[in-house]
């Protein structure tokens, strides 16, 4: 770079924003920092502030209070003599605009500083310059917006406010009904920026695909950094929620007629110098505009992975034509390529709870493209509320690969979970009414865990035939039991090996075995800690055996019984059907006579039932907590953990159906 200033400016260093910090102490070059917002906002935006200035607190040289009058704060600024003003967020822009106007520093027109803030007056600039865009309008009052809605007379459409960011308070109606509802939520409310909505934004809904063109300007000219592709869903209450963000190398063949557009745009808003987020909407009329931020793409992406996929940072690219105007475009008049693919995955939760685990931070990180990702939130909160927007995201997940097959497989395997597998993401936490007693399984009696002598010959019948097992085979029947159905595979000639973390069911399956000169091995272990490699043709889990643990240890365990297995080896799995759970269980009859009580909790999906039992002459209760996955969830389980395939039967073998009582799994290793 050329010879380098002493100080910069930077008005909201947050989100992205935060990366701004480090590269410029890399380069020498302190930093003036400048809150705009009070620090006593009751806003989502003074929260993400305080997280990062005190994340940031060695990088800065000064912080200032910019929610004084302006006159004080460049009197305080001035002394540091700032050679650049870089807004960070969204909310810092127009007081970065200000500032730089005010020290004749490089800065974006201050006539049109109110254009990049204000959504209506930016579609207004975009307009005024000819520019193709969507019917819109502002609104203080609900009549006038009924009126113009009827007017248009096309459903959807957008209502939102005209100061915000990340889809906060965007309503998609579908009705003027919803749209009077979504006036008087916004109207009634402050933006995540702390901003009262004293209107809103109507506008056109736009039938395409969104994108992302992020640029750097210096001295008018704008130069590619990154292209996105958004992707978005729509909940039931028309709230708009960032589904994913992939890296993309160009939008194939309307890349020219998108790039000569966001340039477009960014000319009728007067942006000439840094950082660029403009978002457009791909129709079949061409591009459209949805809004466009005078600062960095948002969402805190690892910048480590961003450089690895470009060979540069949009923020590098910033501080480049702030602080090297005069080289600028020699250095980066090339052409944008991609030297890696990307993708951030936005998790969504449809449910709000108290979290017991985050098991999806172990259950992704095997999956090839995904590189790491920010839980940190959730981990904090220790809950999850119900996604309505970006902000109300659980987590993220960063996935990068040299193959954009395998970024599209793996996320589109996260998809399945979020849809069908919401527990695999984010254990919830069960009702305080129920306890909470991990290992409940080994406080109950050893009458409530066998099923009838007489079951244990056609229960062998069935695995010999949905394995089809032959004389001489291997197995391993985890766990066993007192071996009541191992022993009948054994009289066939299977070799069984057994292992039940009860020391009472083990002696009684080594003096079956015994009595009838049967060769077994059995031995008092707990299926966490299996230490097989490669060793059985078959794994034998039997009777709703699987689902005692947490979500992330019956991963765990699923893994181990893959390990054990040899290649081409099965793994079976028994287990009652989810669907009407309780007529697909068994009654359970305690000693005394009493059938056991059986709930279904929805939102831990688990079976729970209070056992009544003896411990030391006292009765205690114990609650009963079996989880219960669902078919899909299984499927997912036992992808994520390695097995090539699966076949599902019902209780007789046939195709599985939702009216099946039980359901067996054989899952493949290759």
């Amino acid at each position: 770079m050329d010879r380098l200033p002493k100080r910069v400016v930077i008005v909201d260093g947050y989100s992205t924003g935060v990366f701004y910090m480090p590269l410029l102490r890399e380069l020498g070059i302190e930093v003036i920092h400048v809150r705009s917002t009070p620090v006593s906002l009751n806003a989502h935006i003074t929260d993400i502030a305080n997280a990062a200035l005190k994340k940031n607190a060695t990088y800065f040289t000064a912080l200032v209070d910019g929610a004084r009058p302006f006159e004080e704060i460049v009197e305080e600024v001035s002394a540091y003599k700032p050679v650049a003003v870089i807004p960070g967020c969204e909310t810092g822009v127009e007081l970065a605009d200000q500032l730089a106007h005010f020290w004749g520093l490089p800065g974006n027109d201050l006539a049109f500083s109110r254009a990049r803030r204000d959504k209506f007056a930016m579609y207004e600039a975009v307009s005024k310059a000819g520019l193709r865009h969507l019917d819109y309008g502002r609104f203080a009052a609900s009549p006038p917006l009924v009126s113009w809605v009827k007017q248009k007379n096309r459903f959807p459409v957008v209502i939102k406010p005209a100061r915000s960011a990340g889809a906060d308070g965007l309503h998609i109606c579908r009705s003027l009904d919803e749209v009077e509802q979504a006036f008087e939520k916004l109207t009634g409310m402050n933006t995540i920026f702390g901003e009262p909505n004293t209107s809103v934004i109507a506008q056109e809904f736009a039938d395409g695909y969104e994108v992302v063109v992020n640029t750097v300007s210096c001295k008018s000219w704008h130069r590619v950094t990154d292209l996105w592709r958004y992707s978005k869903t729509i909940t039931a209450d028309g709230r708009s929620v960032y589904d994913g963000a992939e890296l993309v190398p160009d939008f194939g063949e309307v890349t020219d007629e998108v790039l000569g557009y966001a340039f477009a745009v960014l000319d009728a808003l007067k942006i000439t110098i840094g950082a660029a987020h403009t978002e457009i909407m791909v129709t079949a009329d061409g591009p459209v505009l949805i809004e466009c931020g005078a600062r960095a793409m948002g969402g805190s992406f690892s910048q480590t992975l961003l450089r690895s996929c470009l060979g540069y940072t949009q923020l590098e690219v910033s501080l480049d034509a702030y602080l090297s105007p005069d080289t600028f475009r020699a250095r980066w008049d090339r052409p944008y390529a991609l030297l890696r693919y990307a993708l951030f995955k936005f998790l969504a939760s449809t449910r709000k709870g108290m979290l017991d685990a985050i098991p999806g931070v172990t259950l992704l990180a095997g999956l090839p493209s995904v590189k790491g990702g920010n839980f940190l939130g959730s981990l904090e909160s220790g809950e999850v509320e119900r996604t309505v927007d970006l902000f109300t995201s659980p987590a993220d997940i960063y996935l990068c690969h040299e193959d954009r097959r395998v970024l599209h497989e793996d996320v589109s395997l996260i998809r399945d979970l979020e849809k069908e597998a919401q527990n695999l993401l984010f254990e919830m936490s069960p009702d305080h009414a129920q306890g909470h007693n991990p290992e409940w399984y080994l406080e109950l009696p050893d009458d409530l865990w066998l099923k009838p002598e007489e079951v244990g010959k056609p229960d062998a019948d069935t695995i010999w035939k949905a394995l089809g097992l032959r004389e001489g085979v291997e197995a391993l029947d985890c766990p066993c039991g007192d071996a009541r159905v191992g022993i009948h595979l054994a009289r066939r000639g299977v070799r069984i090996t057994g292992i039940d973390v009860n020391p009472r069911f083990i002696q009684k399956a080594k003096e079956r075995f015994a009595a009838e000169g049967l060769p077994g091995d059995f031995s008092v272990g707990d299926m966490r800690d299996i230490r097989f490699e490669g060793r059985f043709e078959y794994i034998i889990n039997w009777f709703n055996s699987f689902g005692y643990f947490d979500i992330e240890t019956d991963f765990y365990v699923l893994k181990l019984f893959w390990k054990a297995l040899r290649p081409g080896g099965s793994l079976l799995i028994e287990a009652p059907n989810r669907s009407n759970i309780i007529a697909n269980t068994r009654k359970i009859i305690q000693k005394d006579g009493h059938e056991l009580a059986r709930h279904w909790d929805d939102l831990t999906e688990r079976l729970y039932a209070p056992a009544e039992v003896n411990v030391n002459g006292e009765k205690k209760t114990v609650w009963v907590g079996s989880r219960m996955y669902s078919i899909s969830q299984y499927r997912l389980l036992f992808r994520l953990a390695r097995f090539s395939s699966v076949d599902v039967y019902d209780e007789n073998l046939n195709p599985f159906s939702d009216e099946a009582r039980r359901a067996i799994f054989i899952a493949h290793k290759t």
